[in-house]
């Protein structure tokens, strides 16, 4: 099953996914990564985002290091998305709702996949969003605001990445070894991390 909108990077994504307890070096938590499509695809553009979702989509789960950084998958264990797909049509539709298409080639973890939806169903960000009354209107509102939206229904702060330092972008929160818990970011300001000021939320 594909997706009309293909976004590049979640094939990359998908493939660089670990399964840290195989033994990733220095594993300390995971960065679970969420994409806002309307303006992610104003950096790529025309192709891939001819048609986008008005929702935040999956970008990667990755496993980070005791400095913040993306730690090295040394587990072999792999299976073949595309294939997996194919023989699940279930977790392919939920493949194509949360982490839009998987092109052929791409392997990644058993697992993996599954973990990163079943997070991204638990932060469900536009439901903490609106509940807090924060739309994707064009408005700009201070960092604390947002924060305080996720915190309410997760628990925990994220770290936001900003077009032009205010478009929000993408939005991370991390997880546990065990990618079960959200817990604090040992990375605090990072590539994952530079809006400035007051952030915008657009269609």
């Amino acid at each position: 099953m594909k997706s009309s909108f293909s976004f590049i990077f979640f094939v990359f994504s998908v493939s660089c996914i670990a399964f840290a307890s195989g033994g990733a070096q220095d594993f300390r938590q995971y960065f679970l990564v969420q994409t806002w499509p309307p303006v992610y695809c104003q950096v790529h553009r025309p192709e891939p985002c001819r048609i986008k979702p008005s929702k935040f989509v999956l970008h990667g789960l990755w496993p980070v290091n005791s400095s913040g950084r993306s730690s090295t998958n040394t587990n072999n264990q792999t299976i073949n998305v595309p294939a997996m797909l194919e023989s699940n049509k279930s977790f392919a539709a939920e493949m194509n709702k949360f982490w839009p298409i998987l092109e052929e080639g791409v392997e990644a973890s058993r697992q993996r996949p599954r973990t990163a939806i079943t997070l991204a169903k638990a932060v469900n960000l536009e439901a903490a969003f609106r509940d807090a009354g924060i739309n994707p209107d064009g408005d700009g509102l201070s960092e604390g605001n947002y924060t305080l939206a996720i915190v309410a229904r997760n628990g925990t702060t994220p770290l936001y990445k900003c077009l032009n330092k205010s478009l929000l972008m993408e939005v991370t929160l991390c997880v546990d070894t065990q990618a079960i818990n959200f817990v604090p970011c040992i990375a605090q300001r990072s590539s994952l991390s530079n809006c400035v000021g007051d952030i915008i939320w657009a269609l």
